[in-house]
Formats: structure tokens, C-alpha cells, sequence
């Protein structure tokens, strides 16, 4: 497999979201605001939790109304949700719409097409049982000249409701401007960031 294993939405800022939540306000400044006590689930139990929330959480993003967020027809790219410490101990899952289906092999010399379509949806939980769906995460491959300084990816991330949190150059884009700024650091792989080996798909 050429280039590094890629992948998505991340590093983004996170937001403690419950399921009824209505969004809360964020200091960009503050960074992270973390899951307390994650609980530590097995591969099973996380995907069986994973498939219960899923269909709830795709229908409360649909409330942005944005053009082809439905992403439960996508490639998955994980066997099961993961741990992402960079989106605060919450259990994550990468999609990509056909045209962003070579992302792991995404690079310089191989950058993803505009039109290319990367979610990370997530949830959260803890210790005691506690479970809350989490933001949805995006990254779009849009038209050069776009965002030059990162790849012209756009970064959007909506909240549990449906509620745009922020987008790039557009409204909230002081938000997530920590998620481009973040991904630089994975600009020899067109931005994108790898998965844990041992939940790819095929491995």
C-alpha cells in the first residue's frame, strides 16, 4: 500500500456533546474539552454500541442540511470505532465518498481529487455507562485556490442537532482553523492523518 495509511477529519477542536445538546459556546483558544473516565470497551462492544447510535446520529446531522452528508452508504475504512485521543477520547469511524476512496494512499504526488469527501462521525463513553454522540467531522477537497496554505481541503464540523459549529471560510471558521492548522502536520500525505493499523479494513 503506497503512502501512509490516510485518513480523516481529525485533530479537530471537540466539544463535550450530549444527545440533546444544543451546541455549546467555545473558546477556539481553549483547545480540546475531553471525555472524563473513557470507558474502555472491546472491539465488539464498541461496534455494537457504534451500530445502535448510528442511524440517530446521521439523522440529527441531517438537521444542517447539507448536500450529501448522509454518509452510512460511504466506504468504511475501520473494522471497528477507535480511540482517538485527538478528538478527546472519543470513539471514532472514517467514511469517504467514492471519489475519496484512495485516500490511503493519498500523498504530494498524489493528492485526492476535488470533490473527494472524508466524515468522522463520534461518540463518547464513560465509566459508568454514560454513552452521547458526538460531532461529525468533515474534510472536502475543494477547487485550487481555495485554501492553498492546507491542501484546499475545507473543514466543517457539525454538532449532534445538526448545528454548524464552524466551517472553513465560512461561519464559525475560527473554529476550525485548529483542524487545518493541525493537519499540516500531515501535509506530505495531502493532509490526512493515518488509522490505527490493527482496525483497517483488510488487515
Amino acid at each position: 500500500m503506497a503512502g501512509l495509511a490516510g485518513a480523516l477529519v481529525g485533530a479537530a477542536l471537540v466539544v463535550q456533546a450530549s444527545v440533546a445538546a444544543e451546541g455549546p459556546s467555545l473558546d477556539p483558544d481553549e483547545g480540546h474539552i475531553r471525555v472524563q473516565d473513557p470507558a474502555d470497551l472491546t472491539p465488539a462492544e464498541a461496534e455494537k454500541l457504534y451500530q445502535r447510535l448510528l442511524d440517530p446520529m446521521v439523522q440529527g446531522y441531517l438537521k444542517s442540511y447539507l448536500y450529501d452528508i448522509d454518509y452510512r452508504d460511504w466506504h468504511r475504512f475501520n473494522t471497528q470505532p477507535y480511540l482517538s485521543d485527538q478528538h478527546g477520547a472519543r470513539l471514532v469511524n472514517v467514511y469517504a465518498n467514492n471519489t475519496g476512496r484512495e485516500m490511503l494512499d493519498a500523498s504530494t504526488a498524489n493528492p485526492m481529487p476535488v470533490g473527494a469527501k472524508i466524515a468522522k462521525d463520534s461518540v463518547s463513553v464513560v465509566k459508568s455507562g454514560g454513552t452521547a454522540r458526538g460531532p461529525l467531522f468533515l474534510m472536502e477537497k475543494m477547487s485550487p485556490g481555495f485554501a492553498p496554505e492546507f491542501g484546499n481541503w475545507r473543514y466543517t464540523m457539525v454538532m449532534p442537532n445538526g448545528k454548524i459549529f464552524g466551517a472553513t471560510r465560512g461561519g464559525g471558521s475560527s473554529v476550525v482553523k485548529f483542524c487545518a492548522e493541525c493537519h499540516a502536520l500531515a501535509a506530505d500525505n495531502d493532509y490526512l492523518f493515518p488509522l490505527p493499523h490493527d482496525v483497517l479494513i483488510g488487515q
